[in-house]
């Protein structure tokens, strides 16, 4: 009995950790190919010819967005939103 408990807890806690809470690594300033190695599941959501990218990430457990905007390369803003496209509101720089 008291291994069966034992096997319950383990496996209890172990299926605990399937839920994680991801938080994008970053600081401003930080190189872009930097960023992408820490956060692998950026997206990029825009780019234009002149350097400017935008990277979005998605939090399931706080259902927000946030943005990261990149120009020549380096982290300049960072902002949140409720939906996928609110990077077109941010990009005013």
């Amino acid at each position: 009995m008291k291994k069966l408990l034992l096997l319950l807890f383990v496996l209890g806690t172990m299926s605990c950790n399937v839920v994680q809470y991801y938080e994008p690594k970053f600081s401003l300033g930080m190189e872009e190919q930097e960023f992408k190695r820490f956060n692998k599941s950026a997206v990029q959501v825009y780019g234009d010819q002149n350097g400017g990218v935008i990277y979005r990430t998605y939090n399931t457990i706080t259902e927000s967005y946030k943005f990261f905007v990149f120009e020549k390369q380096k982290l300049v803003k960072f902002e949140e939103g409720t939906y996928p496209d609110d990077y077109r509101l941010i990009r005013r720089i």
